[in-house]
């Protein structure tokens, strides 16, 4: 049997790599424009390649019901079982689980190395347009042609474009019958309708709750990086990625508590006592001054004046609680993953085609993504396996 996998992605290599080893005798070829394997997979997690997370969870997708028998099937000791049986010998920082190497370059290649000591066939620079017929199929790449028994497509999004995944081929699917959920980047900064130049760079922990129309959306804990026209940082980055499933365009908040382990009650009455020691820079010993200065603006508050315990409690609130209204999210060159895809529906329990006999989507191709910390990579090698067995 020929099987012809596009895109050479982390879910394209995984798949070449299970289908060979389950079965020798298949020839399988995967084709890629970019002139390199797994462009985008070799820039993940700062280059470390964070590929899963010890508590992966139903609730760490956008659809849980759909990820919650998929997980209990595909437990972390099940990956790492199938992943220890190409070689892979892991690490963990907390629940962040790497490569040992540390290095995503370094599992590119072995990833690589592992698929072409198998017999897989690479076809790089080879721009897939299209496909007829049935089986087999016909790859369409410009002047050339390529026939295969199964086609598996491992197309990824339309996040960070300038890695390979410009979501060229969702025309192609749509055009084939397969409703393509509309296509939004995820797990990127916000910009938001405050000003926020005078905070660029700034650094600061807190927990950010997400309101939309007073509604609550979602809240979490990390580090805030502010950039000069909003926010970013993991714990932005993800709830991004719950704003861009809601409907509508309702009225988007996000509230940043600087100083979530203490309540405003003694929050404020530290202000109070540290005012006394220090009136008119006591505030830098809670925040560097563009953020001060950011957070008495925003408490109506001036140190120019002496302050009373009612100036305090203001502060102290606008600390506990910054508002930013949510103007837009970056576009797709500076996300991590791409929201929406060929729909779930169209596709069986071992990620075949209803639609297509002998077609197969591995990836982010589909509608699936996660949050930050392993769990799409986690979904790429799932969706990979669900294909293996199927095939």
């Amino acid at each position: 049997m020929n099987v012809a996998i596009i895109g050479a992605s982390s879910a394209g290599l995984y798949t070449a790599i299970f289908l060979k080893k389950k079965h020798p005798d298949y020839q399988i070829e995967v084709f890629d424009k970019n002139e390199k394997v797994g462009r985008k997979l070799a820039a993940t997690g700062n280059g470390r390649c964070n590929l899963l997370n010890l508590s992966t969870g139903p609730e760490d997708f956008n659809y849980p019901l759909y990820m919650e028998p998929l997980l209990k099937e595909y437990p972390y000791s099940a990956l790492k079982e199938a992943l220890g049986s190409l070689g892979v010998q892991l690490v963990s920082d907390g629940v962040y689980v790497y490569p040992a190497t540390m290095n995503a370059n370094a599992y590119v290649k072995f990833l690589y190395d592992v698929a072409t000591s198998l017999g897989v066939i690479f076809h790089l620079k080879i721009k897939v347009l299209d496909y007829e017929g049935g089986t087999p199929w016909t790859l369409l790449c410009g002047n050339e042609t390529f026939k295969a028994d199964v086609l598996i497509f491992a197309t990824g999004g339309m996040s960070t474009p300038n890695l390979g995944s410009d979501g060229s081929l969702f025309t192609t699917f749509f055009r084939h019958g397969y409703n393509v959920i509309p296509l939004k980047p995820s797990l990127c900064p916000i910009a938001t309708k405050e000003k926020t130049k005078s905070l660029l760079g700034l650094r600061h922990e807190a927990k950010v709750t997400v309101t939309a129309n007073g509604r609550l959306v979602h809240e979490e804990e990390g580090e805030v990086l502010f950039k000069d026209d909003g926010l970013s940082g993991i714990v932005i980055f993800n709830c991004e990625s719950f704003i861009c499933r809601l409907v509508g365009t309702p009225e988007v908040s996000l509230w940043l508590d600087l100083f979530p382990a203490i309540h405003l009650t003694d929050l404020t009455q530290s202000l109070v006592d540290a005012s006394s020691l220090n009136p008119k820079f006591f505030l830098d010993a809670y925040l560097q001054a563009p953020l001060r200065d950011y957070v008495l603006k925003a408490a109506g508050v001036s140190l120019a004046k002496p302050l009373g315990k009612s100036d305090l409690f203001k502060i102290a609130k606008a600390m506990k609680g910054l508002e930013f209204h949510f103007d837009h999210a970056y576009d797709f060159a500076s996300s991590q993953v791409t929201a929406g895809g060929v729909d779930l529906n169209d596709i069986d329990g071992t990620m075949m085609s209803q639609l297509e006999k002998n077609v197969y989507f591995v990836g982010e191709v589909l509608d699936i993504d996660g949050l930050c910390g392993g769990y799409n990579l986690t979904w790429c090698l799932i969706s990979s396996l669900l294909a293996v067995k199927g095939l």
